[in-house]
């Protein structure tokens, strides 16, 4: 069983994320704490190395980790959001729905921890092999406050090495979880990616522009092209 050293939590800035691409762009819906609370699991994983099926984290290491007050609830309730999640992805021509934990977490009230177990499928795409990942700093993302915010930081991040990203309207929404809401653009634009956009641009290290890509009159496609600032904007 997986915990957190006293040297994470003073490391936090070398701590990175490492999702199966597959991951990063299948379809699936978490609050803002649940999504921070796989991240902060994740964080601490050497993906060189075998992926613990437990894993345990205190409150005091969740705020510590991801800047989250009033931690206690909001593990509790994060993982209790996490256990009620699907991910739905496709594997060559099947699409299939997976869980993100085996069964519901443990909690230990009086140390204030609780413990989650990555089910088996999940497990196979947080793996080894570096040419098929994503991989970011943890800090990067732990100021964001929307879930949105960050989910578009990894469909981003997994062109990194390119700095554009062009995805469909529709996968854009999949990935987002959003598939049946937003029929209008103008309101997911409003509601959704404006305020990803800015929130990522002022609290992450990255600096996006965007355009849309039109069939007609129709928004069919959003265009990313973005850079990392070398120094997080945090810092300064």
């Amino acid at each position: 069983m997986e915990k957190f050293s006293t040297s994470s939590l003073l490391n936090m800035n070398n701590l990175s994320v490492t999702k199966s691409n597959t991951l990063i762009d299948a379809s699936y819906k978490l609050n803002v704490q649940a999504q921070k609370l796989v991240l902060a699991c994740l964080g601490k994983v050497d993906s060189r190395k075998e992926i613990p099926k437990e894993m345990t984290i205190t409150a005091l290491e969740f705020s510590e980790l991801m800047g989250i007050p009033n931690a206690h609830r909001e593990l509790y309730l994060a993982t209790d959001a996490l256990y009620e999640s699907t991910i739905s992805l496709r594997e060559g021509n099947n699409d299939i729905e997976l869980r993100w934990i085996q069964r519901k977490s443990k909690k230990i009230k009086g140390l204030g921890s609780v413990t989650i177990t990555w089910s088996d499928e999940v497990l196979k795409y947080i793996s080894t092999l570096q040419s098929r990942f994503t991989s970011y700093k943890l800090r990067h993302i732990a100021e964001l406050q929307s879930s949105h915010s960050i989910r578009l930081y990894e469909l981003l991040m997994r062109f990194n090495s390119t700095g554009e990203r062009i995805i469909s309207l529709k996968d854009f929404k999949s990935s987002l979880g959003l598939s049946s809401k937003y029929p209008l653009f103008k309101d997911l634009n409003k509601w959704v990616i404006k305020p990803a956009v800015s929130e990522l641009n002022q609290r992450s290290d990255l600096i996006i522009e965007l355009e849309t890509i039109k069939k007609g009159r129709t928004v069919t496609a959003l265009s990313f092209t973005f850079k990392q600032n070398k120094q997080l904007k945090l810092d300064v």
